[in-house]
């Protein structure tokens, strides 16, 4: 049976939808990190409040109009909020339609869940029984049958993966130091992640054949957050300016040449570089607040740079998808000067790229 299947049942679709543009919450917070299913129809997103909880919400997005979105709640919880301590986010999407993400119920462990947008309950995906301990930072292989996952299991934060169609374990990474934000290549040949080590992140890659590790970039401040682009090229944010500054650079084979390809960036408040789906153009705002009303994306070639104009304040943490032959764009922003809340918005960029 798919994963998919074990939620289907008791899913609720809320069809009511939100004006053009904006995805609409039931919860005061803030909307942080969208991330798109693999077929462009949902996107997730958190929404954070500050208060010791993070929730996670699903949306149906159709154009650029948003239907109300749904809360994804773990087991046992009845209200979002309120300093239990409940937290639901890092959302990665299957390409069965379903999404995987970390959740910790009220001040626990942190565990994998998985949960079918529309409403259904999610579920665990792995119990302590085959894993103990924290699992954190899930991500799937291109076909749908491996998920990466970062364990505390052996103390410092370690990447291992899961087969399902066979379930076998696999430890990618056994070195000192903790690892976050792994991720696979479409040919599922590597797997990239960073490691925080003698108070400095370097990015890594191990071969999955020969289980070799690289040691992608490193230098001067963090590099961090990897993600792989066309050609297997990685994009990633690096710190090496120092002062707090973060630029965006690629480099096309690890250990090659860094190429920056824009500096004084804002760093997402957990997401990684937001990619176009083929993987050629990266999409980012600028930390300067006078140029944080437009979301500029570049191509990872550094060949042509684009600006699109929003008409909100602070924009943030861009996310790309391409569904019927149209591009769009989610991002959080403040509706103006001032705003309590940062929400999230959809907009139409076919043609820009």
């Amino acid at each position: 049976m798919s994963w998919s299947k074990a939620l289907l049942f008791g899913a609720v679709l809320l069809a009511v939808p939100a004006s053009a543009g904006e995805v609409r919450f039931d919860e005061e917070g803030h909307a942080y990190h969208p991330v798109w299913s693999v077929d462009g129809k949902w996107v997730a997103f958190e929404v954070n409040r500050y208060a010791g909880d993070v929730d996670l919400f699903m949306s149906e997005v159709t154009g650029a109009i948003a239907k109300d979105a749904v809360r994804v709640k773990l087991p046992a919880t009845s209200s979002s909020f309120g300093g239990s301590g409940v937290v639901a986010a890092n959302p990665v999407w299957h390409n069965e339609g379903f999404a995987v993400f970390e959740g910790s119920n009220q001040g626990g462990k942190y565990r994998v869940y998985y949960a079918m947008p529309g409403g259904a309950a999610p579920l665990e995906l792995l119990p302590t029984t085959k894993v103990p301990g924290n699992l954190t930072f899930p991500t799937l292989s291109a076909d749908g049958n491996t998920l990466g996952f970062v364990t505390d299991q052996s103390g410092d934060g370690d990447v291992r993966g899961w087969n399902r169609t066979n379930d076998q374990f696999t430890s990618y990474t056994t070195a000192a130091g903790s690892e976050s934000f792994p991720m696979f290549s479409k040919d599922g040949k590597s797997l990239i992640y960073s490691r925080k080590q003698d108070h400095t992140e370097d990015i890594y890659v191990v071969d999955l054949t020969t289980m070799k590790e690289t040691r992608v970039v490193g230098g001067g401040g963090d590099q961090s957050r990897p993600v792989y682009a066309a050609g297997n090229k990685v994009v990633y944010f690096t710190s090496e300016r120092g002062d707090g500054k973060w630029d965006l650079a690629v480099v096309d084979t690890p250990g090659g040449t860094k190429r920056t390809l824009a500096k004084d960036v804002k760093l997402p408040h957990r997401a990684r570089p937001a990619l176009s789906p083929d993987g050629n153009w990266v999409a980012f705002v600028y930390d300067e607040p006078s140029k944080a009303d437009a979301i500029t994306l570049v191509k990872v070639d550094g060949s042509a740079t684009v600006t699109v104009p929003t008409e909100f304040k602070a924009v943030g943490e861009p996310a790309l998808s391409l569904r019927d032959g149209r591009m769009r764009a989610a991002f959080t922003a403040l509706p103006q000067s001032g705003s309590d809340w940062r929400f999230l918005y959809v907009i139409d960029i076919t043609g820009k790229i």
